[in-house]
């Protein structure tokens, strides 16, 4: 109660300068703006062995309100909805909507964001609920509905080509949740998932990051590093760096990642000591992007409760299991050189191998076509996916995704 006094009396108290205002107060939520999408997805997985088929079609959208600011102080919030339509009882639930009590189709329909956001000396404080974009705390945006957190986020840009950023977060929403969860819970549903049932410390998420770019023409540099840390279940740390260079008429490029998690404390999540380490190498030319990837993982599996980076992330599968050794290539095309702007494809395909008991070595092909309208119809984008998942020993699936989104913005 304290605390919500003393922010009460800090708002009020900035918004009464009027003198250097970017508006005015009556002028703080008309000049705000609205920005939103419509989305409708339909998912599918067929099994071929005694797995139930999986479908969800969701329709709903993602809407967002900013106001302006006033004094550096401004609110947004956002609302976010996927419902079920067309749906056959017989089918399991895919993940686009959510279970009820029965394990049937249901709605959601949550609010997304609901926070107060202040920019002073080129810093962005941000308080409640938001959507964060760090590499292991991110929307993660592969469902009908990205994911979400609550907390309190710092953003500075003092220094040229220098962003440093700062996090305190208690809970969060997954793809399909209706209220936000702990941190605590989240942990607990993701090791769940893995057969692990714990009781995991009721505390909140810390992290520091930077990101920076180098002052080099020749081979363009990017450094980020991160830091999560939770006390008495683990701790995190993260470093990525993006190379770039243009010889002749091709875009070379390399990115290495490494990537630490260990138990710290009482190790209420259990014991975790892991790593993946991996790089991106490729080339882009004339409209094609080939990439080659490789990741391997240390002697646990990775947690990953909240979004996360990997270096492997295909349409199913994402490089985590422990011991785990990935060898993945993509080759994407923009068909903007043949006149056809808006049309884009890709192939790739991962071969996932880990110790035999350790589980199955598999295979994922994946297939890719996205279309996005201009002129009159600009917003409007059309996908296509289509899986394959191959194991040596198990069940063989795929999996058949459709998008029709449209994006729209009003305001200022």
């Amino acid at each position: 109660m304290m605390k919500m006094k003393y922010l009460s009396f800090f708002v009020l108290s900035a918004l009464s300068v009027s003198v250097f205002a970017d508006t005015t107060i009556d002028k703080m939520f008309s000049e705000g703006t609205v920005k939103g999408e419509l989305r409708l997805f339909d998912f599918t997985r067929d099994f071929d062995g005694a797995t139930n088929k999986k479908h969800d079609t969701s329709l709903g959208g993602l809407f967002y309100y900013n106001t302006a600011k006033v004094n550096g102080i401004s609110f947004g919030t956002s609302f976010a909805s996927a419902n079920p339509i067309w749906t056959n009882d017989s089918d399991s639930v895919y993940g686009l909507v959510a279970r009820d009590k029965n394990g049937d189709h249901d709605s959601v329909n949550r609010l997304q964001e609901y926070f107060i956001q202040g920019d002073w000396w080129n810093t962005k404080f941000k308080l409640g609920a938001q959507e964060l974009r760090t590499p292991m705390m991110n929307p993660h945006d592969i469902r009908a509905i990205p994911r979400t957190f609550r907390g309190f986020s710092v953003e500075n840009n003092s220094v040229n080509n220098l962003t440093l950023s700062a996090l305190y977060i208690t809970d969060s929403m997954g793809w399909s949740d209706n209220s936000f969860i702990s941190v605590k819970e989240a942990v607990q549903s993701e090791l769940a998932r893995s057969g692990v049932i714990t009781e995991v410390a009721d505390n909140p998420v810390y992290a520091l990051g930077a990101k920076y770019q180098l002052p080099f023409e020749a081979v363009k540099t990017e450094v980020n590093l991160w830091h999560y840390r939770m006390e008495d279940v683990f701790n995190q740390t993260y470093a990525k760096v993006k190379f770039s260079t243009d010889i002749s008429a091709v875009n070379f490029y390399l990115t290495p990642s490494y990537l630490t998690q260990k138990a710290t404390g009482d190790e209420t999540g259990g014991p975790l000591d892991t790593y993946q380490y991996g790089f991106h190498l490729g080339a882009k030319f004339a409209g094609a992007d080939i990439t080659y990837l490789y990741a391997k993982t240390g002697d646990d599996t990775v947690l990953t409760p909240w979004g996360d980076e990997k270096v492997v992330i295909q349409q199913v599968y994402q490089s985590a299991r422990a011991d785990e050794e990935v060898n993945a290539l993509k080759l994407a095309y923009d068909f903007e050189k043949l006149g056809l702007n808006g049309l884009e494809a890709y192939a790739y395909y991962g071969q996932y191998d880990v110790p035999e008991d350790k589980g199955s070595d598999f295979s994922e092909m994946n297939y890719s076509i996205s279309y996005k309208f201009s002129g009159a119809l600009s917003g409007l984008g059309l996908k296509a996916r289509y899986a394959t998942i191959d194991f040596d020993q198990g069940e063989n699936f795929n999996d058949v995704r459709f998008y029709i989104n449209y994006k729209f913005t009003l305001g200022h």
